[in-house]
């Protein structure tokens, strides 16, 4: 079980799944949502590679208007959709590969993106990217939030603004205000 850090659904507890996913420890997901506070309200989220969908979850107790879940693993996405019942919370999960969950979606655009793929795989941060920024699934004052964990190699070009933090050796990169093409 892992707890919401703030909002109107601050201290309740919310699932996660047992196997093949590591939650966003409370350090990090405190200090990240500190830092996103003012873009909050009414914003439009992604929650990629979502597993217990905690990030997409702290973000709607925070004032975001709507949240879209996307995670390729079956149970993961079933433990989204009980958090939510139980919160009693709208959001629409997606059980597909990112890739295609982000096809499927082209034609919507974010306010805030969370990217927060297996350590291992860190083509998808890049990848992901590239797919909203071509695509235009991005509001121009869009914050995109990297979590991952060593050295990451990013084009950071699309964006105006990049903001880096440390938590052990877990790591955030907050992008913000996409550039005008």
């Amino acid at each position: 079980m892992l707890r919401i850090i703030g909002g109107k659904h601050r201290s309740r507890l919310i699932k996660t799944p047992e196997q093949g996913t590591v939650p966003t420890k409370n350090r990090v997901r405190e200090a990240c949502f500190s830092a996103l506070a003012p873009y909050l309200n009414g914003a439009k989220v992604l929650d990629l590679f979502a597993g217990s969908g905690a990030l997409g979850i702290e973000a709607l107790s925070r004032g975001a208007k709507e949240a879209v879940f996307v995670d390729k693993n079956p149970a993961a996405c079933a433990i989204i959709k009980d958090n939510l019942t139980s919160l009693k919370e709208m959001g629409e999960v997606i059980n597909d590969d990112y890739l295609n969950a982000l096809g499927r979606l082209s034609a919507s655009r974010f306010d805030l993106v969370f990217l927060d793929p297996p350590y291992a795989e860190k083509s998808y941060y890049q990848t992901s990217i590239d797919y909203l920024l071509s695509h235009n699934m991005l509001s121009p004052s869009a914050g995109v939030v990297l979590e991952y964990e060593g050295e990451l190699e990013l084009d950071r070009s699309g964006f105006a603004k990049a903001k880096d933090y440390r938590y052990g050796y877990t790591r955030l990169l907050i992008l913000r205000e996409v550039k005008q093409q």
